[in-house]
């Protein structure tokens, strides 16, 4: 115990009690524990700033012989309290100054590290001028050895040692304080570099392996993916076939975009909340794949052809007493594959009888929607329109026979140039335009006209027209190819040519060139090009205008090439273009069907890259989920995505809702 003495000046202290003091700060090291043990002491005897020299100067020799006995003792507590009893039981003497002396009247004294920048300077003034700078940094190094401080120390040691040490000092501190501290990714972030990468799992563990503190580990990533899928029961997986009930994929899908626009929806009006609907377009598409080496259960079964049905959300808004009043989500690529999810895919071989079979299988699960609960959103309903289909499709719905046979009007190409509008099937309208076949079917056009143009007939029937037919494509053929380095007309093995919407795009960019190589009218491809950008831009089109624009053109192309019949493809868009633009919900560009076509490269990709081969099932499986999961619509609105060039020539405005209509000119 610390006893006082007669003189109130100096306190009694057992060596036990330093001991007991010193012992409290475990964990440190000897310089450090002494350290803070003669700042415990400085305020247990109130000693005042002046005195501190003297009193740890009282405090030397026990601190000496403190540490040389706890080396003795190999730094052991138990060790160290045995063989040194008799000298923590005997006693030193240490100053001690009461409160009532240290106390004075006024203004307390604050310490040297309390006061400001210009006190410090005041108190410090005479010291500076009296003592040369060479010592004072000296004393300064050995003062913080002494009390403990050995790194600091050391610094101020290397400062002195060469002029130069100073400045790079500095530097490496200023270039630390700069650096940013490093933030993990969250799973649901790492998610969504792991589909944008196209990332497999190996590829993943040994990024994370390299830099564990920014990407998380693959397990925290699966368990971020199993968010993406909807309910396990509402999928249903065999060797020729993967679907997912219509119902269970649109309401994974509002609760998954839901998530992504719940401060927007927080927003609304309890009346807005229950009146909000989700408009989806869907439709379907065959395609080649390739075939591997598995057996099926049925010997009759192929994976030589797919045949799948996709859909796209495109826009969430508020609908009270059948008019618009809010839009809450806008899909910012309605023609991307980020947000096109499965319904089905078979493998079979696309004809008329699957694609209505397909077409009554959606739609009697359209009928039977019923609206999405979401937990503080309120009621979502659905609205899913057919407009992802190509003119095959098209023709297999309406029961069209003949290609060359408008399915809207039920002209056959030999009236197309009459140029005589006829009654169409209103119910055909609902199908939309084929924007991306469009774009080809316009090239196509232009080029197999161009091939005949020597001849100017429709059809070259004798040997000899079919001998310059040929000349004339070579030679178009080599010109692009040199000009332009586009391979049009080529086959593809497998499947196709090489016709496709980047080659129509690529040709119609250029019009100039274009006309010079194929000898068509240069006015003619620049007016084409400009409807086929109006109605791909995505934006609202003055149906009016694009009619009067859409009817000059096809008056020219009349006037210029009556020997050869415009395309169905073209008939449908110069002739019944303003009016399926009229009858559409949306505008004509975002119900496009080119996010449905990408997807059967994404599917032969995804099967080859990213599924288990020892089973048909398996394999069906980790495509359907890949699927799933590189359309899921929040981490589809949080990839990053490219910025590219807007080609759309009339339309005002960047969103669809804010723009005014498209204003067609010649």
């Amino acid at each position: 115990m610390a006893e006082e003495d007669s003189s109130g000046t100096v306190k009694q202290f057992t060596r036990t009690v330093l001991f007991n003091i010193l012992n409290e700060f475990k964990g440190k090291k000897i310089d450090e524990k002494v350290s803070l043990f003669e700042e415990r002491l400085l305020k247990l005897t109130n000693c005042p700033n002046q005195e501190k020299i003297n009193f740890i100067r009282a405090l030397r020799c026990f601190k000496s012989d403190f540490k040389k006995k706890w080396r003795d003792a190999s730094y052991k507590e138990e060790r160290f309290l045995k063989t040194n009893e008799h000298w923590l039981t005997s006693s030193i003497e240490l100053p001690y100054w009461p409160e009532k002396l240290t106390q004075k009247p006024g203004r307390p004294s604050k310490t040297f590290e309390e006061l400001c920048d210009r006190s410090k300077r005041r108190k410090t003034k005479e010291l500076r001028e009296q003592v040369p700078v060479e010592e004072l940094t000296y004393a300064a190094g050995v003062s913080q050895r002494v009390s403990g401080h050995s790194d600091a120390s050391k610094i101020i040691k290397e400062i002195i040692a060469s002029p130069t040490r100073a400045a790079e000092i500095r530097k490496v501190i200023t270039t630390v304080s700069k650096q940013t501290t490093v933030k993990k990714h969250t799973p649901a972030e790492a998610l969504a570099i792991f589909v944008e990468g196209d990332f497999t799992r190996r590829r993943w563990e040994i990024i994370h392996r390299s830099n564990k503190s920014i990407y998380p580990c693959y397990s925290l990533i699966q368990k971020a993916k199993k968010e993406c899928y909807p309910d396990e029961a509402s999928m249903c997986v065999t060797e020729t076939c993967s679907e997912v009930r219509l119902q269970a994929l649109l309401d994974h899908t509002v609760l998954r975009l839901h998530k992504y626009v719940a401060e927007v929806v927080e927003t609304c009006s309890e009346k807005e909340k229950q009146n909000m609907v989700l408009i989806s377009k869907w439709g379907c598409d065959g395609s080649q794949q390739t075939q591997y080496k598995q057996k099926f259960q049925n010997i009759t079964d192929s994976d030589a052809n797919i045949f799948q049905s996709s859909l796209v959300p495109l826009r969430l808004l508020v609908i009270i007493d059948g008019e618009q009043k809010k839009i809450i989500w806008q899909n910012p690529v309605p023609s991307s594959l980020r947000f096109c999810r499965p319904i089905r895919i078979r493998f079979i071989n696309e004809s008329k009888d699957v694609t209505k079979e397909e077409i009554r299988h959606i739609e009697n699960q359209a009928a039977q929607l019923q609206e999405t609960e979401v937990d503080g959103a309120g009621k979502i309903k659905h609205k899913i329109v057919f407009t992802m289909i190509d003119g095959k499709v098209c023709n297999a719905a309406t029961d069209t026979a003949s290609t060359m046979r408008c399915y809207i009007c039920g002209q056959t190409s030999k009236d197309f140039d009459k140029l005589i509008k006829k009654d169409v099937n209103v119910e055909t309208l609902k199908f939309g335009l084929p924007i991306l076949h469009a774009r080809i079917r316009f090239f196509e056009s232009l080029l197999h006209l161009s091939y005949k143009i020597q001849l100017k007939k429709w059809q070259a029937r004798s040997t000899e027209e079919k001998k310059v037919v040929k000349e004339t494509k070579e030679k178009i053929q080599e010109a692009f190819k040199e000009e332009m380095g586009l391979l049009v007309d080529v086959p593809k093995a497998g499947f196709g040519n090489t016709n496709d919407g980047n080659t129509s795009r690529r040709f119609f960019a250029d019009p100039e060139c274009s006309s010079r190589i194929t000898g068509v009218s240069v006015n003619l491809i620049q007016r084409f090009k400009v409807i086929l950008e109006v109605i791909s831009s995505g934006n609202s089109i003055d149906v009016d205008k694009f009619e009067a624009y859409t009817y000059e053109t096809a008056k020219l192309y009349t006037d210029l090439y009556d020997w050869h019949p415009m395309s169905p493809t073209i008939h449908k868009v110069l002739m019944h273009g303003a009016e399926v633009i009229s009858h559409a919900i949306l505008p004509i560009g975002q119900l496009s069907e080119e996010a449905a076509e990408a997807r059967n490269k994404h599917l032969r990709q995804y099967r080859l890259n990213f599924a288990r081969k020892f089973s048909r099932v398996d394999c069906n499986r980790d495509v359907l989920y890949r699927l799933l999961l590189s359309s899921d619509p929040y981490l589809s609105n949080n990839r990053p995505r490219q910025h590219k060039k807007n080609y759309a020539i009339f339309a005002r405005g960047n969103q669809p809702d804010d723009c005014k209509h498209a204003a067609c000119t010649s």
